[in-house]
């Protein structure tokens, strides 16, 4: 059990590593180009969740800022805004385009799972 937790510490904080390592501006096109292309979203959409992305990013900047050298606080609140940036994204979608963000949210996690393997 310790084994898996520190397993899944360690993949959020090469998750975190992966994006910080990434100009903000950059990850937040990308991210949202990602999203319109899996979810087929509309201008207005595209707009909201460039903004929602843009004030994650922001919070986060101030989060690492805020708990230098601390993984534990550092991975809270990345689980916390990312949850929070979640639900204001789900909030603006339709039914179908949901159905299809938690297919793509499952993909992505598989992806990041996949990479750690790789890297062990």
């Amino acid at each position: 059990m310790k084994s898996s937790i520190k397993k899944a510490g360690l993949f959020l904080f090469l998750i975190v590593g992966i994006i910080l390592a990434q100009p903000p501006q950059n990850r937040t096109e990308r991210a949202v180009e990602r999203l319109k292309e899996k979810l087929t979203l509309t201008k207005e959409q595209e707009k909201n969740i460039k903004v929602i992305l843009d004030d994650q990013q922001e919070a986060m900047t101030k989060e690492r800022e805020q708990h230098q050298g601390d993984r534990d606080a550092m991975r809270a609140a990345m689980i916390k805004h990312r949850d929070e940036a979640d639900k204001k994204i789900e909030k603006l979608l339709t039914k179908e385009q949901k159905k299809k963000y938690e297919e793509y949210k499952k993909e992505r996690q598989e992806m990041m799972k996949n990479r750690m393997r790789e890297s062990n």
